[in-house]
């Protein structure tokens, strides 16, 4: 049998062909033009635009969307409840009711930061915010300790759980106990003060300071001026029987 054999005419069109090729053609490994290179650049950086812009408003939404849980949370499980602690004994009030809700502005803040500077989730950074909903009891001097007691027995039963307790009777600069429960279904938690008369009218007095000591650098000349402060107006109030031995706790 025999086989064609190209003829050298064939040979030469098709070595004539290839020569008449563009260079990059046959080498796209080659420099990438300028010009692509910059197209390239410009569609990489329009796609992290919009995934940047997707992602904020996300964020905004979700944040939206967590304030209104927390009001929620508030009007319908909490409120309700300490309104109910607070009938079972009439010689303790609850004070600064109006303040029971941090401003939506800032809790909005204190959930960024949290997203921000520490990689939270949006919901994780809300149920780090201990503070989102806030009661504070007053008690006469002479029944501040079996107040106290009784209250968190009663908070306690209303279903709420215990998270942590923080006793600071003795120290310098702020007196009175805070604590921090979980509501019910486990993700909000909220914080109770308990004072006596002059101590919620100490941390009333210097509150500005202690905002004011919050966004200042430790090493601030004017921060040994605020904490004088607050030593000064701290001392003047009396310390009820008993009160710095209420034990602390912290449960996860």
């Amino acid at each position: 049998m025999s086989v064609d054999q190209p003829d050298d005419d064939d040979t030469h069109l098709e070595s004539a062909d290839t020569h008449d090729l563009p260079e990059d053609a046959l080498d796209r490994g080659g420099p990438e033009p300028a010009e692509e290179r910059a197209e390239r650049a410009a569609r990489l950086q329009a796609h992290a635009e919009l995934r940047a812009n997707a992602a904020d408003a996300y964020r905004a939404y979700a944040i939206d969307q967590g304030c209104d849980r927390v009001r929620e949370t508030e009007e319908t499980v909490t409120t309700p409840a300490m309104l109910r602690v607070e009938a079972e004994d009439p010689d303790r009030v609850l004070v600064g009711l109006e303040f029971r809700l941090k401003g939506r502005e800032r809790l909005s803040e204190k959930v960024a930061e949290a997203v921000e500077e520490r990689g939270h989730s949006v919901e994780e950074a809300f149920g780090l915010v201990k503070d989102a909903i806030r009661y504070t009891f007053c008690y006469p001097e002479d029944r501040y300790c079996e107040g106290v007691l009784a209250d968190c027995e009663r908070i306690e039963a209303e279903g709420f759980g215990r998270f942590d307790r923080k006793n600071s009777w003795d120290e310098d600069e702020y007196k009175g106990i805070n604590s921090r429960w979980r509501a019910p279904d486990g993700e909000q938690l909220f914080e109770v003060q308990f004072h006596t008369q002059a101590s919620f009218d100490a941390k009333q007095e210097t509150h500005s300071a202690y905002e004011r000591l919050r966004a200042l650098p430790e090493d601030e000349a004017e921060v040994r001026q605020l904490r004088a402060y607050q030593r000064e107006v701290t001392a003047k109030m009396p310390i009820p029987p008993g009160a710095a031995d209420i034990p602390d706790y912290r449960y996860q």
